[in-house]
């Protein structure tokens, strides 16, 4: 054990347990770590997330099914998020640590005291559309011009609820009318019909049988637990009532037969989008960022996308193609089945350049390191480390890099924690936030360390040479790592007794100031560009 770990290993050692508690301590890197590995993390969410569909795919009333489904990708970040923090809890207490949290669901999992906190969102419309109809028409003209945009909002075959680059680019390739209206225009026209509408005791009844659902790997067989039972109720309920408000509201409001929308993740198109399927209608969705099918995250692809559509389509049919081998059926809800399709390529991809030839000969290079964004009581799955440890080991990065006869930029992920906020990294590179494709265009290599961000597979699609620090926070799908390791430099990291991640400094040297071989884009760029 290094002498570092040995301190963070002393007795009643305190943990932070959340960002603001670790910044407020003088010496809060030294306290850094975490009692569960991000293995058994990630473990234990994946059980979390199968749960919890066979859970809504066993409620008999196509309305509470619906509402389950819509109401689950919030209810799951922080549902896994009381269930890690429980197994942390439960860990700690057996080794004599603390854990010093300003969440106060942690209060309530440390203590029982008081009423279970929840994080409810507001149950009120969302705010008006300003010059809607006029929104309207340049998001439809973005794809038919002007030749084909009046039949398209006159007489539509297709109406786009939500938008991005690849719903985009097959609607202006489509030879069908697609028009465009928001999906939060049809959902606050329900709610303004059926304002003070009760969701009835069936909510309350969801809520206690989800939470016991979810709860279970949450510190087995301790008080933690049970806390934890009880807060995922309370978190559940406000959720639940919500959609089941909203989806009795739609059922009076005309809708599309066929609706295209971005990511069903999103609330607003997802509601419109459930109540289309139970008409029988087809809801067409399109894939963003990170290509469905890259990353082993079967469960979250089934519930965000597959169980609340008809069809999806991926960038290129090479995409869709691995998007299928790597999905799992018996996840996938009652007896419909998704369609998945490949476009003829993504722009968002399509626009990276492959030969960046136009970029200044620069010595020393420059090197961008673009870690993930921290999460806040939240937590994703893939699961990364808790944000603690994680920005002390992005800080790490950034010191090691800085010593290297390198011109070092950080670019951390702009949205999440620290949205507005300084970033630590600040004190020790350049960091910039936004404007990432310029990034791309000059510099000569990039450091990522999480697998789920559509930064990582834009410059996979150039010529810029890419260093990969694989903390354990997601799994590339076999087919994507065997391409990733030809186009890559990856560095396996180790984690110490403290599960916090260990980089070996000569590896990444190594991996930085080594010229290596020329950097072949075509693959990725076949992947999700298309043909060009």
């Amino acid at each position: 054990m290094s002498s570092a770990a040995e301190a963070r290993a002393a007795p009643e050692r305190l943990i932070p347990g959340d960002l603001d508690t670790a910044l407020d301590l003088p010496d809060w890197r030294q306290r850094v770590s975490w009692p569960v590995s991000l293995d058994a993390a990630n473990a234990t969410s994946i059980a979390q997330m199968r749960r919890a569909l066979a859970w809504a795919g066993a409620l008999d009333d196509r309305l509470l099914r619906d509402a389950a489904l819509l109401a689950l990708p919030n209810i799951l970040g922080y549902g896994r998020a009381i269930v890690l923090a429980a197994m942390a809890l439960r860990s700690m207490k057996a080794s004599g640590a603390r854990l010093a949290s300003r969440a106060p669901e942690i209060a309530y999992l440390q203590t029982g005291a008081g009423e279970p906190p929840a994080r409810r969102e507001p149950i009120l419309p969302s705010p008006p559309i300003r010059f809607e109809f006029a929104r309207r028409m340049m998001r439809c003209h973005s794809w038919t011009g002007t030749a084909r945009l009046l039949p398209a909002m006159l007489a539509p075959q297709a109406v786009a609820v939500s938008h991005n680059s690849l719903l985009r680019s097959e609607a202006a390739r489509a030879r069908r009318r697609v028009s465009f209206r928001h999906a939060e225009s049809f959902l606050n026209t329900a709610r303004r019909r059926s304002a003070g509408v009760s969701a009835g005791p069936s909510a309350t009844d969801m809520a206690r049988s989800l939470a016991r659902a979810i709860s279970e790997g949450a510190a087995p067989d301790s008080v933690f637990s049970r806390r934890a039972c009880i807060l995922l109720e309370a978190m559940a309920l406000p959720h639940l009532e919500k959609a089941v408000r909203d989806l009795s509201a739609l059922r009076s409001v005309a809708l599309p037969e066929e609706i295209w929308s971005g990511s069903g993740g999103l609330y607003a198109p997802r509601a419109v989008g459930l109540e289309v399927l139970r008409r029988g209608g087809r809801v067409v969705r399109f894939d963003h960022g990170t290509p469905r099918g890259f990353v082993e995250t079967a469960e979250v692809n089934a519930l965000l996308e597959f169980c609340v559509s008809t069809d999806f389509f991926l960038a290129t049919g090479g995409a869709a193609e691995i998007c299928r081998a790597n999905s799992d059926d018996t996840l996938q809800l009652g007896d419909r089945e998704i369609a998945i399709h490949g476009a003829r390529g993504d722009s968002a991809f399509a626009q990276v350049p492959a030969r960046r030839s136009g970029r200044p000969a620069r010595s020393p290079k420059r090197v961008v390191y673009a870690p993930t964004m921290l999460m806040g009581f939240r937590r994703g799955l893939p699961v990364q480390p808790p944000d603690a440890v994680y920005l002390d080991w992005q800080m790490r990065v950034a010191e090691m890099l800085g010593d290297l006869p390198v011109e070092l930029v950080c670019q951390p992920h702009p949205e999440g924690l620290l949205r507005g906020r300084p970033h630590p990294l600040e004190k020790l590179a350049t960091t910039v936030r936004g404007n990432f494709e310029r990034q791309v265009e000059q510099a000569d290599i990039f450091i990522f360390d999480f697998p789920a961000t559509t930064a990582l597979w834009q410059v996979a699609c150039s010529d810029a040479r890419i260093v990969f620090l694989d903390i354990g926070a997601g799994t590339m799908t076999p087919e994507v790592a065997r391409l990733f390791a030809d186009r890559a430099r990856v560095i396996k990291v180790a984690h110490d007794e403290l599960n916090c991640p260990v980089l070996d400094v000569a590896a990444l040297r190594d991996a930085v100031l080594s010229e290596g071989d020329e950097v072949d884009p075509a693959p990725f760029r076949a992947l999700l560009a298309g043909a060009q």
